[in-house]
């Protein structure tokens, strides 16, 4: 069952990338594993006055989760918006691709929990318009030793209270009667809210795409920006092809491009750090009978100390992938996404990067085999497949959603942090209304701006709480 499950897991990987085609970027070369272009340009339409030779009222840059969700509720509002990306939807070379990602309640802010509420319409509107499934409600765990320093536990049950969320606080022994895939040392103590899910994620960005398109919004997969004019009255988007886009307003949400972008079209240095984290895939060992699946296994995020770092571990249960998806969380090593090592899921550095980059992979590796042999014995010891996906945060792990520095035709968003996918519709929401100068329907006030963060040139992304 194992070598089936890993044969599986690799064929279904080998066979996208042979399907994948170059696309072109100033900085590093690109395959990608999606659906010929023609698929994605053939349904799109324009609104009036969206075009190149007319100007658009919003053009945005990026079409990962942010970037799709910031065209989509602009174009909701009736704007003109244009959606470019350097590659094609539902790429894997940043952050927002793979089968699954946590959706959650399980914050220590208010804030958070307004914008998961926010998102959570729009992902029901979203799997609407789909008509297939985007998303599943598993229930979540939040796990952490007793007597740990930092109690997590204690605060998350102060906002469910507070919030009207229903959770149930087990023992070693309950968490293991409830779901017996678990189980834990008598030492740990675990709350579950069952209002936490699975989100699908490449299949919910490439719907995002699509619905941006059925909104009116133009979409220009492997288009890339080489510059930004910003004047008076907007800014004109300068394409690879040579091709000018004016915009009233544009929204810059690259991903992990984010920091070098805002450089080199703005002369803005935007303090954000790139890691690659690896997740690990366990399948059920021969002979298990347990339902690993996310039919009957909660998602569940755990404290305990990963040996590299006080972030802890998050994992989901088997979507697509046959196997248990761990991760020691925000544990990987920082890289340049225009110089991502081969070892970290890149195209490839010099040999000091290459070196280093395998050594911290293979320790987080590790990290994730001590954790599943110590909480899943019904799980293979090895993973049969674990790959990399990239985090961009803050000093402070909180979001960029801003106007940038100067240029007030120019919102920024972007510093996910690790925590941003299921926040995609709330954060493209806030773009929307910077970008059209709307009231925002959550108050966030300075929380996300950008010039929190021009004060922490020096400070490490690694001395921020966990979020």
């Amino acid at each position: 069952r194992f070598e089936l499950a890993r044969a599986a897991a690799m064929a279904a990987v080998a066979s996208q990338r042979l399907a994948a085609r170059v696309a072109p970027w100033r900085h590093i070369g690109a395959s990608s594993r999606l659906v010929p272009l023609s698929g994605w340009r053939d349904g799109q339409r324009r609104r009036a006055g969206g075009s190149a030779a007319g100007g658009f009222d919003v053009v945005v840059v990026g079409g990962g989760i942010m970037g799709s969700w910031a065209a989509a509720r602009c174009a909701a509002r009736g704007a003109s918006v244009a959606l470019l990306d350097q590659f094609d939807p539902g790429h894997e070379h940043g952050s927002s691709h793979g089968d699954g990602r946590i959706y959650r309640f399980a914050y220590e802010e208010d804030l958070y929990v307004d914008m998961m509420e926010l998102s959570l319409k729009h992902w029901e509107e979203l799997q609407s318009f789909a008509g297939e499934p985007l998303m599943a409600k598993t229930g979540g765990l939040s796990i952490q030793p007793k007597g740990l320093s930092k109690d997590h536990i204690g605060p998350l049950k102060d906002l469910y209270s507070r919030r009207g969320l229903a959770y149930e606080v087990f023992s070693a022994g309950a968490l293991h009667e409830r779901f017996p895939q678990f189980s834990v040392p008598e030492d740990m103590e675990a709350l579950f809210q069952g209002d936490m899910g699975v989100l699908f994620a490449t299949k919910c960005v490439r719907a995002t795409w699509r619905y941006a398109a059925q909104l009116g919004a133009e979409l220009r997969p492997s288009t890339c920006v080489v510059e930004l004019r910003p004047d008076g009255t907007g800014a004109v988007v300068i394409t690879d092809s040579g091709e000018a886009l004016r915009a009233r307003h544009v929204i810059l949400a690259p991903g992990p491009w984010l920091s070098g972008l805002a450089s080199s079209l703005l002369g803005l240095e935007i303090p954000t750090e790139v890691s690659a984290e690896t997740v690990s895939y366990f399948a059920p060992r021969a002979g298990c009978e347990l339902d690993h699946s996310y039919r009957s296994m909660p998602v569940f995020i755990s404290y305990m100390n990963s040996g590299l770092g006080n972030y802890g571990f998050y994992g989901l249960p088997s979507i697509e992938v046959p196997g248990v998806k761990v991760s020691a969380h925000f544990a990987g090593p920082m890289v340049d996404p225009g110089r991502r090592p081969k070892s970290a899921g890149g195209f490839g550095a010099g040999a000091d990067e290459e070196k280093s980059a395998a050594g911290r992979i293979a320790e987080v590796v590790a990290a994730n085999k001590r954790f599943i042999a110590t909480k899943f014995p019904n799980l293979e010891a090895e993973p049969f497949l674990s790959y990399n996906c990239l985090y961009t945060c803050t000093s402070d792990h909180d979001y960029i959603i801003g106007p940038a520095p100067g240029f007030p035709a120019v919102t920024l968003a972007g510093g996910g942090s690790g925590h941003a996918f299921k926040m995609g519709p709330a954060i493209g929401e806030l773009s929307a209304c910077l970008a059209l100068g709307e009231e925002p329907p959550i108050a966030v006030g300075e929380k996300f701006c950008v010039e929190r963060l021009l004060s922490t040139q020096g400070l490490g992304t690694r001395s921020a709480a966990r979020k």
